[in-house]
């Protein structure tokens, strides 16, 4: 039954994901459907300019600095207040706790409501949602999505000194163990608590870390051997790390070899114990950093601010000197639109009963 419902789900998100991705963006300054005459669309459009006007702006970063997260926020910041009507000032603030779950709470509970606050927050966080983890102060069907930058694809990393370089090292009744971190909430510790699971490996994970800076620092210093993170984040910060050898690459939890990887570790399909396994992997970490990295505002944000704050997230990526800049700083641009992110997390949310407890159970044990 688990089996079959897996397979079921994983179809059903492969469709929507690539389906739903792959339509046409609506044209910039386009008109939303069932939208009024061009009177009152002008007339709305200045009044989200009016209410911008000499405002502030806060992208709020669910993580401490120096990530991938605060990184891609800091250059879209330079930008963004250029494209938003009224061209307010833009400001980033880390607020780092629960793998971006405090932040998450605060912009859905506490702070403004008015589309002057834009949190960035794991797409993972719907599957706390799904589980129904304690802590849990929002509904992530009624966030407005504005952007998910890049599509991530997830790798398992170790350092070298481990002396470890392929998965057979750590499997098996002599396997050595490696310890990998756990950023609550997020990919990094899902991953490795998964990858655990598929490979029925000899990993301990260690819980608790704020943001994959501090989980650098930890590799470096030999208090943890490696991670599960994104190829995206590792490319921005430790690319030299993984061309010198530093870091050992372990698997590319992918479904094809990601792009720009130097070397290519074993797929997704070639890695784990039988396909069950490899279809929780897909669910608990491929498909939920399709969304990683999502910038959203409260429900209760009026849709033409909403609309407008997308539309100045559309014209940044659009804009040449945005894309130059984020070539020299190796961020990879491969951006989601609202209508593709919410789809994505309403299947996540629909996740049958039988399968969303064969995941929790791992990833909660």
């Amino acid at each position: 039954m688990i089996r079959n419902a897996l397979r079921w789900l994983a179809l059903a998100a492969v469709l929507a994901t690539f389906n739903g991705c792959t339509r046409p963006a609506p044209a910039t300054g386009a008109a939303p459907a069932g939208q009024g005459s061009p009177v009152s669309q002008e007339a709305s459009e200045r009044a989200v300019a009016d209410f911008y006007r000499g405002k502030t702006v806060r992208l709020i970063v669910g993580f401490a600095p120096g990530g991938g997260y605060d990184t891609y926020t800091r250059l879209i910041s330079r930008f963004l207040g250029t494209y938003i009507p009224g061209n307010p000032t833009v400001v980033v603030e880390n607020m780092p706790g629960a793998g971006s779950l405090v932040a998450a709470n605060q912009a859905y509970n506490t702070l403004p409501k008015d589309g002057t606050v834009v949190a960035n927050i794991a797409g993972t966080l719907v599957l706390e949602q799904l589980f129904k983890t304690e802590g849990v102060q929002f509904d992530a069907l009624k966030f407005h999505y504005l952007n998910v930058p890049v599509r991530e694809t997830y790798t398992m990393v170790v350092h070298s000194r481990t002396g470890v370089t392929k998965i057979d090292d750590i499997t098996g009744p002599s396997g050595k163990q490696i310890v990998l971190a756990g950023i609550p909430g997020t990919g990094v510790e899902q991953g490795a608590l998964l990858m655990r699971e598929a490979l029925g490996g000899n990993i301990k994970v260690v819980s608790g870390y704020e943001g994959t800076s501090a989980v650098r620092l930890a590799i470096e210093s030999g208090e943890l051997d490696g991670f599960v993170n994104s190829w995206q984040s590792i490319k921005i910060t430790n690319l030299d790390d993984i061309v010198n050898g530093n870091w050992v690459m372990l698997a590319d939890i992918n479904e094809q070899v990601t792009k720009d990887m130097p070397v290519h570790p074993p797929l997704l399909k070639d890695i784990g114990q039988n396909e069950e396994a490899r279809q929780l992997v897909r669910l608990g970490v491929l498909y939920p950093n399709q969304i990683g990295k999502v910038y959203v505002a409260a429900p209760e944000v009026p849709e033409a601010r909403a609309a407008a704050l997308e539309n100045a997230f559309k014209q940044v990526f659009a804009d040449k000197a945005f894309q130059e800049e984020a070539e020299k700083a190796r961020l990879e641009l491969d951006p989601l639109w609202s209508a593709d992110i919410k789809q994505i997390v309403t299947n996540m949310l629909n996740t049958p009963d039988d399968v969303r407890a064969k995941l929790q159970r791992v990833l909660k044990p």
